[in-house]
């Protein structure tokens, strides 16, 4: 199928071009949960294109942040947050996007659409900014992440990676906020949000895959974790899986 191409002026091809490369960089701040930086990159788009926003059409502006939403639903599901949240608050933006939008309705709504997908991310994940921490513990945090399905105890995984035990656990605690045997249970149960949404795999079953002592520990540690039992997080998200 043909679609026929839409003529675009200089200034809309070069705003293209900006709202592209922004699109980008807000896709990655939300996907890592930096909204300052999001809301930096914001005023820095606004401050490069507000000479000519006025010289855009309005269908292409709506065309950017109808992209933008989708794009930002499409991270979240991707990195196993609440879908129900999402997909209702995308159907709300691009039911409200359908209607008219005027240029000056464009970067109040930008801020708007950026803020609302923020705030509904899931509060209970743990932001690890791996390029701010010292070697020795992003090295701790790569192991558990690229490990927590296996036995994990901080010390053998310590002894595994050669680390001092003691300076090692010290580092991460300070840095971090937490220790690492913490962390290993938090990656496991992130783990098993990711299994509980793309699997029908039995509960019990993903209690012994992320290898997390005995279901009854799991389903316990889950609710304490995200203050909601693994059936109903299945439940409530489990929306794109079909089994094949």
């Amino acid at each position: 199928m043909n679609f026929p191409e839409l003529k675009l002026s200089q200034t809309e091809r070069d705003f293209n071009f900006d709202f592209a490369i922004l699109e980008h960089d807000l896709s990655y701040f939300f996907e890592k949960r930096c909204l300052d930086y999001a809301l930096e990159h914001i005023n820095r788009f606004n401050h490069k294109i507000k000479d000519n926003l006025y010289n855009v059409r309005p269908l292409i502006l709506k065309e950017a942040l109808i992209s933008l939403t989708c794009d930002l639903a499409s991270v979240s599901f991707y990195h196993y947050l609440n879908m129900i949240t999402f997909v209702n608050l995308r159907k709300d933006i691009l039911h409200y996007l359908t209607t008219t939008l005027t240029n000056d309705d464009f970067m109040p709504l930008l801020e708007s659409i950026v803020n609302n997908y923020f705030s509904n991310l899931d509060t209970l994940d743990i932001p690890i900014d791996g390029t701010r921490l010292s070697k020795q513990v992003a090295l701790v945090v790569y192991y558990i992440d690229n490990h927590c399905d296996e036995p994990l105890r901080a010390n053998t995984i310590l002894e595994e990676l050669t680390l001092d035990p003691e300076y090692t656990k010290s580092k991460f605690r300070k840095e971090l906020g937490f220790t690492i045997n913490f962390y290993i249970r938090h990656a496991k149960l992130q783990r098993a949000k990711q299994l509980l949404i793309n699997t029908h795999l039995p509960i019990g079953e993903i209690a012994e895959r992320i290898n997390f002592y005995n279901s009854a520990e799991f389903a316990r540690q889950f609710q304490k974790e995200f203050d909601i039992a693994p059936s109903k997080y299945r439940e409530l998200n489990q929306i794109f899986y079909k089994e094949e």
